[in-house]
């Protein structure tokens, strides 16, 4: 497949990486066996695209948290508990590195454009990544929180209306989910208000916009705010307050000021100003079933084989199992489907 008008040829990639591959995996403990691997490769002058791109697990170590979770399960009462603790942990996983795939195909779309026009080819998201990493490091200190891609991930899984929203709860009880504002967990913890409100999905989405282009993990300059609020009451009532200065910060401010600009800003059809976030993150290049998927360890074959559109159940036959479990209220034929061929964009909506 041609990308139109890059050169870009992206071509369908084995599911096994090759032996001696890099082995990855998220800061956060349900995310800890994925990783999303960029679009395009870093430290390069015009674009090319990396041939391990695409959503990556640590099939073992996925296999040993499901354990853990099925143990769980299997003390509420659950039947097929190894089997559903695997489908559960595998969806979840999933469905928060498809959303870095959204972040991705925008921010590339962007440096391509750039390259484009004449202009170096920016490294913005693999510099972006670069920058987190180092955020990861400091997790006793306020600036980890500031690696919102992960809270917008987390959100984008849990919000409703969606299908995959249905089994927000089952994802709390079993520890997939952090538990809301769970400082312990940082900026994966900061989902709930993400999920919940639009407008804060919007600012958070337009800060994470701002981090990419500026090269800055704060461009809104709330920290001063935040290390006040940590003296003031601790660092707890801070943690709980990130989500409404970003929204603050977000709205026009005075000339000279850090934060929004009256041109962030747009008027609908009825004069209601609406921040433009750049676009957000609404949609990837690629649809679910399309963005790859590489299982690494001993454990890939089986797991290959079951998640599989093609040869295995994934993902309806998944679906239908974890609800029929979990669900608490019925989807009726109105509800978006997010991994159809023809889906809007709606399930990526806020």
């Amino acid at each position: 497949m041609d990308s139109t008008g890059s050169g870009l040829e992206l071509r369908e990639n084995p599911r096994t990486p090759s032996p001696g591959a890099d082995v990855g995996g998220e800061i956060d403990e349900a995310l800890s066996m994925f990783w999303y691997r960029n679009l395009l490769r870093s430290g390069t002058d015009h674009p090319e695209i990396d041939p391990d791109w695409g959503i990556h697990v640590n099939a073992d170590a996925l296999v040993e948290w499901a354990a853990g979770i099925a143990t769980a399960m299997e003390r509420d009462g659950v039947a097929n508990a190894p089997t559903v603790s695997l489908d559960l942990a595998f969806i979840f996983g999933f469905d928060h590195c498809f959303f870095h795939h959204c972040v991705d195909s925008q921010v590339s779309m962007h440096m391509m454009r750039l390259h484009a026009s004449g202009q170096p080819l920016p490294d913005l998201r693999a510099n972006h990544y670069g920058r987190c990493e180092k955020l990861h490091d400091v997790r006793n200190q306020p600036q980890w929180w500031f690696a919102i891609e992960e809270a917008l991930a987390n959100a984008h899984v849990a919000r409703d209306p969606t299908r995959l929203g249905g089994l927000r709860e089952a994802f709390l009880r079993y520890g997939i989910l952090p538990q809301p504002l769970d400082g312990a967990r940082g900026p994966w913890a900061l989902w709930e208000q993400l999920a919940m409100d639009p407008d804060a999905f919007k600012a958070v989405s337009h800060m994470l916009w701002l981090q990419h282009l500026t090269g800055e993990i704060d461009p809104l300059g709330i920290l001063p705010e935040i290390e006040m609020d940590i003296e003031e009451g601790g660092i707890d009532a801070a943690f709980n307050r990130v989500i409404d200065l970003i929204n603050e910060a977000c709205k026009p401010q005075p000339d000279g000021e850090d934060g929004g600009n009256t041109y962030d800003w747009i008027s609908d059809q009825s004069q209601i100003p609406c921040l433009h976030a750049f676009g957000g993150f609404s949609e990837g290049l690629f649809r679910r079933l399309d963005v790859p998927i590489w299982f690494h360890g001993g454990n890939g074959p089986d797991l290959i084989r079951r998640f599989d559109p093609q040869r295995g159940e994934w993902p309806y036959g998944t679906i239908e199992r974890l609800y029929s479990h979990f669900r608490s209220s019925e989807v009726n034929e109105e509800w978006d489907d997010p991994f159809s061929a023809d889906d809007d964009d709606f399930e990526l909506s806020p």
